[in-house]
């Protein structure tokens, strides 16, 4: 009887516990949200080309469950004589371990772009205070330039993470790992004065607040 009882707790308690399928609906709803992300910006009058794929090395590391890769163009705003630009990538994997390859200190050296600096930032978007990191790379293509990259992730559950510990943390709960995790990049010339360089964040992170609240909503149904 005793051991008729364990077994009735364990298979109980087993009942309890998420898999993948149970997480589907969150990733449909991510997927969703983060497809919503304007190609023209108001603030800013920000327009984009047609998005870039991701190459397909990328996509077998990532397996992603959506990923936005495009060029903004702004009409407004003038740095050093030019129209201003800034690339914007999301990757949103559904299991958090996928996203361990992709991050910047290993991303941009290994496609030859040292790195030469990082820094933490803490700016507010889209009604939300974001927390990541500011690395900058040198693109040694000539002439040679400064790459700005700010980083940041969102765990579900979590909400913004600065780095990719964050990230690893998340992965350790093997429930928590099905909810995934979602990478944001956005870069420009780092010889944009820094002010202009956090505009730039502000305008284009915070042009879809629903997806930053979508994407840290854990409910499976």
């Amino acid at each position: 009887m005793l051991c008729l009882g364990l077994l009735a707790g364990i298979v109980a308690q087993d009942a309890t516990h998420l898999n993948p399928t149970d997480i589907e609906p969150y990733h449909a709803r991510a997927k969703a949200a983060i497809e919503q992300w304007p190609k023209a910006i108001a603030d800013g009058d920000w327009t984009t080309s047609d998005d870039e794929a991701l190459p397909p090395s990328a996509e077998q590391l990532l397996h992603p469950n959506c990923v936005i890769d495009r060029l903004y163009t702004s009409g407004a705003m003038r740095v050093n004589g030019r129209l201003a630009q800034a690339s914007l990538l999301i990757v949103q994997c559904k299991d958090s371990r996928d996203m361990a390859g992709h991050y910047p200190p290993i991303c941009y050296p290994a496609s030859g772009a040292p790195q030469l600096s990082s820094e933490p930032f803490r700016l507010s978007a889209g009604g939300a205070t974001i927390t990541g990191r500011e690395y900058q790379f040198l693109r040694r293509a000539l002439p040679a330039y400064r790459q700005s990259v700010y980083d940041f992730f969102i765990v579900p559950g979590k909400g913004f993470v600065a780095d990719m510990n964050g990230v690893r943390s998340a992965a350790k709960n093997y429930e928590g790992r099905y909810y995934g995790a979602a990478q944001f990049q956005v870069v420009m010339d780092a010889d944009y004065p820094q002010d202009v360089r956090e505009q730039i964040f502000k305008m284009i992170i915070g042009a879809n607040p629903k997806a930053l609240t979508v994407l840290n909503t854990v409910e499976s149904q």
